[in-house]
């Protein structure tokens, strides 16, 4: 079996059968310390957002039609009915994205963890797998997805693909075929067929579709995987193939891939702190920032400038939005949340109605944005005041936050603020505890059992306001 241990290259002529490589050896490879902990923060975070994600609209829309017409033995979050392995995991990656709230990698220009996570989850359940079978597969998927990612950046995303859907298949692919013990072939074909199967236009941002993307990624793996099991064959060259997976979907010429050490994507994971498109984030943050140390009111503020690297301004740059989905990927709403200081954490601030907030609007009309910033780095904001003084800051929320056990902290007080309302306290405590022994633990039907995370969601849904 080839290790993994170090870096490699990869040409054209062989990457779809050297990423199934690589895939098949996260099953003997021993993973790092790090990655293991990011791992289980990532899972702690998507469990956070995929409880109140239930409960938005799209998501009851995608299960109840789901529910009408099948059922099987998987959990859906938030639901007494169960499902197949496929339909599971579109429900529950459409929850975990509903809120566009989840995780972020740079190298896979998306989602990684709303894609695989649901797959591996249905499948290990159906499967019977173990705790640190499901982890495993999700790294790897969630690995995979991130050196496809950053093969086709960046052209793959400034041609409109949402790499969330695209890239996300082929992970989670790769994360249900390991649970379902694919040998190289099959993987190879499980590969193939979520290559073409893949699909996400950056056009639905704003929209009920977009959180279709990550749950359609989710359910195409798991169908990818399972035909490959059967023997259902794709072309075994599908990502470097002419008119394949690659040359098709991204503008590159032809390079060389680089095969990372095990585990080492996923260390770079971004998480969320603020309930909007991970693009906004550092426009936030800036203007928190200058709203605090130079005492700004909302009142004073004449002008504002946003200084953005040029691919924002095709996916939150929405000028005036007219609901909750539009405000998340809106530029200017988001500086106008925090100039008025507005909790942009919790779920309430980005709602139909802060959309249509009279003194939100009015700030809005008063900020321009430029995509003149290199692409990858800090946003620059100026605020002009109506006495002429002028503020001005840079911040890059884009930075890989090293300290991992600070970052625990943050992603737990984050679970636990979007968990309680849903399932309550007592339930939520024993399902964080459940998750951060996941790699030691025992059939993946404790952690769906016991956060009670089926039933409750549904019950306390007034809680959420």
């Amino acid at each position: 079996m080839r290790s993994i241990g170090r870096p490699a290259m990869a040409g054209r002529e062989d990457l779809t059968r050297l990423l199934a490589q690589t895939a098949l050896d996260y099953r003997v490879t021993a993973l790092p310390a790090d990655t293991l902990t990011v791992a289980t923060q990532c899972i702690i975070d998507w469990f956070a957002v995929v409880l109140p994600g239930a409960l938005e609209q799209c998501a009851i829309l995608v299960a109840d039609e789901l529910e009408s017409t099948g059922h099987g033995s998987c959990t859906v979050i938030g639901r007494h009915h169960r499902l197949s392995a496929q339909d599971a995991a579109l429900a529950n990656g459409v929850a975990a994205h509903a809120l566009d709230f989840d995780d972020v990698s740079r190298a896979m220009q998306g989602h990684p963890t709303v894609a695989t996570f649901p797959a591996a989850l249905a499948i290990a359940e159906a499967e019977g797998k173990s705790g640190r079978d499901l982890m495993n597969a999700y790294i790897a998927g969630y690995e995979i997805a991130c050196i496809l990612g950053a093969r086709l950046a960046p052209s793959h995303y400034a041609k409109g693909f949402h790499a969330t859907g695209t890239i996300g298949t082929v992970g989670a692919a790769v994360a249900a075929g390991l649970l379902l013990d694919l040998d190289e072939a099959q993987m190879v074909n499980a590969i193939g067929l979520a290559a073409t199967q893949a699909a996400g236009l950056k056009a639905m941002f704003g929209s009920m579709a977009k959180p279709l993307h990550a749950g359609k990624a989710a359910a195409n793996g798991v169908l990818a995987a399972r035909l490959a099991r059967r023997g259902f064959t794709a072309n075994p060259a599908a990502l470097e193939a002419d008119q394949g997976f690659i040359s098709t979907l991204s503008a590159e010429p032809s390079r060389p891939v680089v095969i990372s050490r095990p585990g080492v994507q996923i260390v770079k994971t971004l998480f969320k702190y603020h309930a909007a498109c991970y693009m906004t984030h550092s426009t936030i943050d800036c203007l928190n920032q200058l709203r605090e140390r130079a005492k700004l009111s909302p009142q004073a503020v004449a002008a504002v400038e946003i200084h953005v690297a040029p691919g924002h301004l095709s996916a939150c740059n929405i000028a005036d939005p007219s609901n909750a989905l539009q405000s998340k990927f809106s530029l200017r709403h988001a500086a106008a949340l925090a100039l008025h200081g507005r909790d942009s954490s919790a779920l309430a601030t980005f709602s139909d109605e802060g959309a249509a907030d009279p003194e939100l609007a009015a700030i809005r009309q008063r900020v321009s944005v430029y995509g003149d910033m290199p692409a990858g780095g800090a946003v620059n904001v100026v605020v002009e005041c109506s006495d002429g003084t002028r503020h001005v800051a840079d911040h890059d929320s884009g930075v890989v936050e090293h300290d991992l056990a600070r970052q625990g902290a943050r992603i737990e007080a984050k679970f636990m603020s979007l968990a309680v309302p849903v399932v309550g306290a007592e339930a939520a405590e024993r399902l964080l505890a459940i998750i951060r022994r996941l790699d030691q633990a025992g059939p993946v039907t404790d952690l769906l059992t016991g956060g009670a995370t089926i039933a409750q969601a549904r019950m306390v849904r007034p809680a959420l306001g």
